[in-house]
């Protein structure tokens, strides 16, 4: 009950920030909505080509979405949207096997009302998904472990033949782990503490293979064949490789640091595009805040490695940070507290509560002996076994539990005295006042800054008005030409699929038209800007000389397609009336020149600024 209620809490969240699913994409969600909706027929060659890999249970889930309820950008974000409230009630499962209520919804809103999160949760991004994905993985594998304390440094093996059920649970989490790209960093850990030691390895073996074999044939084959990227040089600040052994040293105590002070830890410090959260108090509260978050998580690691099911929950967070940190050496993953390794954070985030909640009880224990007993004080000291007498008068007084020392019940000291009863409560307050209300004060730091960007817009946000634009200017032998490397998949994403209007129909040539004119087909579009390729010599290439030209060039890498610009007047083309899409591009229709080939009449141009937060 206490999960499902706090899915429909942070369900209603996310119904406050609704505007964010109605917002046009921007370039890095517009494309992943290409490689998302390409045809059959092009989807497996496509993807050599994406910016970055994604799972195939995530395209699955955003396919089908879009399939059904058309290609929106609401659409395309609902899994991510609805992943969050399931997270919050996973987190909730997954805590409530090692630590109370408060600390169980605690942890949930610590992360989930994070705004950083939120702001990644609310683009089409996997990152939640892969959260999702990561806390059911685990609460999946740990289902059956003996919650019994233990001194074995590893998880207590399971005894006993095979058994059908733990065959499921591990499938399931293999099966789960195609929704998620670490998802192999988090199946392969837990399948190594099971057949590591113990009786009935082979039988463990057999139960843990699916998923070994789900996992790492997803990576291998699918994820494998997005790896594009490794060429480029955007995560480089994030791989440990090529570095010397200081150098490597240096790197990870600096990604440590970055993880720990992080608000919830390990949340993505690296995307300047993002909302991040802000200690409030200056560096001095910043230092405080680490030192108790790594206090709480030293301490909530010591604890968890008393059970078995909490040393299945180190034994995935540890290993998974292993794997990460050996990936980045072969440029394969970045390692850090990036939005990648997002997946990994709700497994810090139980850690830290368990050991906050431990330091609760560590406190109350020191603090209860300290404070004294309510009820009546001895006036003189008694022996345990005295009789007591009855007092002047003949009556007998009602005595309570602690009148067997030969405690006075008419003491006058009980009147100022503490109940032990409340030390508990006294010393949960006044630890999550010292200590999480400040942590969650700091996650949800920028939460102004993020109702504030609801309805703000960024980079490229105008592709499907551009799109619509050159659809409604293409006539039978026209060319559109796209210029700029990081535009081609988000112009074939709004030619080809998006079902969502113009965002500002004014702006378009056929201003307040009803229907929109049909598709411009692939085979009428050439693509320049990549290193190689020549405008003027596709151009050249072309069976059927083009009557006319409607040239989209993105404003990014405007500098870069100067050239090629330029090389159109002495081709023949001269450019005729252009469209302005603020913060994504230029339209113009390029028509044959009359007689010798004019000065080109360049559009004007606007510097476009991408405001980073």
């Amino acid at each position: 009950m206490l999960a499902a209620a706090v899915g429909v809490g942070l369900a209603a969240v996310l119904g406050v920030l609704h505007a964010y699913l109605t917002r046009p994409f921007w370039y890095d969600e517009i494309w992943r909505a290409h490689f998302v909706s390409e045809p059959a027929s092009s989807f497996w060659p496509e993807l050599t080509v994406a910016n970055t890999p994604s799972a195939l249970g995530w395209f699955g889930l955003t396919r089908v979405a879009g399939e059904l309820l058309g290609w929106h950008s609401w659409s395309l974000r609902l899994p991510g949207y609805l992943a969050v409230p399931l997270l919050g009630a996973a987190i909730v499962l997954l805590t409530r096997r090692f630590t109370g209520l408060v600390a169980a919804v605690f942890a949930t809103c610590w992360l989930c009302l994070n705004v950083t999160f939120l702001d990644l949760a609310t683009q089409l991004k996997p990152y939640s998904v892969e959260a999702l994905a990561a806390v059911c993985i685990v609460l999946a594998w740990s289902t059956g472990s003996s919650p019994r304390p233990s001194l074995s440094p590893w998880p207590a093996p399971v005894t006993g033949g095979f058994s059908r059920a733990r065959l499921l649970r591990r499938t399931a989490a293999g099966l789960l782990a195609l929704t998620a790209v670490p998802g192999i960093f988090l199946v392969l850990p837990l399948a190594t503490a099971e057949v590591w030691r113990g009786p009935a390895r082979r039988w463990r073996l057999v139960e843990c293979l699916p998923a070994v074999a789900i996992s790492v044939a997803h990576t291998v084959f699918f994820i494998g064949h997005q790896s594009s990227q490794r060429r480029g040089d955007y995560w480089d600040r994030q791989f440990i490789a090529g570095r010397g052994p200081v150098e490597a040293v240096r790197f990870i105590v600096d990604q440590m640091r970055a993880f720990i002070t992080g608000m919830p830890p390990g949340i993505d410090r690296f995307d300047p595009s993002l909302i991040h959260a802000t200690v409030p108090g200056g560096p001095v509260v910043s230092v405080l805040l680490a030192v108790a978050v790594s206090i709480a998580g030293l301490t909530g690691v010591l604890v968890l490695a008393r059970r078995p099911d909490g040393r299945l929950l180190l034994t995935a967070l540890g290993g998974a940070q292993v794997l990460m940190l050996g990936a980045s050496a072969a440029r394969y993953w970045p390692f850090g507290p990036t939005r990648t390794n997002l997946f990994v954070v709700p497994l810090i985030v139980v850690v830290i509560v368990v050991g906050t909640r431990r330091l609760v009880a560590l406190f109350v224990a020191a603090v209860r002996p300290r404070i004294p007993a309510a009820g009546p004080q001895p006036a003189v000291p008694a022996p345990m076994a005295a009789t007591p007498t009855l007092p002047t008068g003949g009556t007998v007084t009602k005595r309570s539990r602690l009148d067997v020392s030969g405690v006075s019940p008419t003491s006058s000291a009980s009147a100022n005295t503490i109940s032990p009863t409340a030390v508990l409560p006294l010393a949960g307050l006044a630890m999550i006042i010292l200590l999480g209300v400040p942590l969650l004060g700091t996650s949800l730091s920028g939460s102004g800054q993020l109702w504030d960007h609801r309805h703000r817009t960024r980079g490229l946000d105008r592709m499907v008005d551009a799109a619509i634009a050159a659809r409604q200017l293409h006539r039978p032998g026209d060319l559109v030409v796209v210029g700029g490397r990081l535009a081609r998949p988000g112009w074939l994403y709004a030619m080809e699929a998006s079902d969502d209007p113009a965002r500002e129909p004014a702006a378009l040539p056929s201003a307040g038209a009803g229907r929109v004119p049909a598709r411009v087909p692939r085979q009428d579009t050439i693509f320049f800007g990549a290193a190689g390729t020549s405008l003027v010599g596709e151009l050249a290439n072309r069976r059927v000389p083009p009557t006319r030209l409607l040239v989209f060039l993105f404003d990014a890498e405007r500098p870069a397609l100067a050239p090629d610009l330029a090389a159109l007047p002495r081709a023949g083309w001269c450019a005729g009336r252009g469209w302005q899409f603020p913060l994504t591009g230029t339209l113009t229709v390029f028509d044959r020149c009359a007689g010798a080939a004019p000065r080109l009449d360049r559009p004007r141009r606007t510097v476009v600024s991408y405001r980073t937060t």
